[in-house]
């Protein structure tokens, strides 16, 4: 089984996360917004090194304790939610935005929250995180990867 130490320097990911029960978080600028139980993917980017490497954004991600920087610090942090998958692929191309899309145009994914992720995003994305319902896209997410860059892509199951 892959760990977070066998994932790309630098790259895209999306963490697969699951929220056990209906939370009402304070997310930072976006204010306090409702997050219904079930499943989710936040797709980013890491294209720098050290601390900005990609292993290290992963790491940082799975922290309970950390300061609030990013939206997804704030979902990330509370005690209800998961991360049950970690996807990523090796590029140095900035692409997290056309993955995205990519797995909303393909699957019956929703935007519960407007904006999430998407502050500085140049591409207008609606969010960078995805709403699934009770389904667990684990393999959706994983194929998805497989379709748009073949063998390379890096799965890494956390439980």
């Amino acid at each position: 089984m892959a760990s977070i130490k066998t994932l790309p320097t630098m790259g895209i990911y999306t963490l697969v996360l699951f929220l056990s029960k209906e939370v009402c978080l304070n997310v930072g600028r976006l204010g306090f917004q409702r997050f219904p139980k079930g499943y989710y993917t936040y797709t980013g980017s890491a294209l720098g090194i050290g601390v900005s490497a990609l292993c290290n954004r992963v790491s940082r991600h799975l922290k309970k304790e950390k300061p609030k920087r990013w939206h997804i610090d704030f979902l990330l942090a509370h005690e209800n939610t998961v991360v049950t998958t970690v996807v990523a692929v090796q590029t140095n191309k900035k692409a997290e935005c056309e993955m995205n899309r990519y797995i909303k145009k393909k699957t019956e994914a929703k935007i519960s929250c407007r904006g999430f992720g998407a502050f500085d995003c140049k591409e207008k994305c609606e969010s960078h995180l995805l709403y699934f319902g009770e389904e667990d896209i684990k393999q959706k997410i994983a194929r998805l990867y497989a379709e748009n860059f073949g063998s390379r892509y890096v799965l890494v199951d956390l439980g």
